[in-house]
């Protein structure tokens, strides 16, 4: 997955965690009589702290995975500068041996 998808888990945690805060300042301010409407609170908050924790668990999976690409992007990277180096000096050496071939055969 790519940063902004990664960003966009990171805001819907961030919105669940202020909703959760103004859902228990909710439950605080009012009366305690109010039994069925406070079950329905904690139900709810209790959903979004799974959803929370799901969002959680899923951004740790993205950001293990990005992290292990960009490592292999790296060593990916060394190696193609690696062979590209040996490319160049095996078209030199192709070259000269050619450029000799060339000399030899007008001699």
């Amino acid at each position: 997955m790519s940063s902004a998808q990664v960003e966009e888990l990171e805001r819907r945690a961030t919105a669940a965690e202020l909703a959760i805060e103004e859902l228990k300042k909710s439950m605080h301010a009012q009366p305690l009589g109010n039994g069925d409407n406070n079950a329905g609170l904690e139900s709810r908050l209790r959903e979004l702290l799974k959803l929370m924790e799901e969002d959680r668990l899923e951004c740790e999976v993205i950001r293990a995975k990005r992290d292990e690409l960009k490592e292999e992007n790296e060593r990916l990277r060394s190696q193609v500068l690696k062979h590209e180096y040996r490319i160049k000096h095996l078209l030199r050496t192709i070259n000269d041996i050619e450029t000799g071939k060339q000399h030899n055969e007008r001699s």
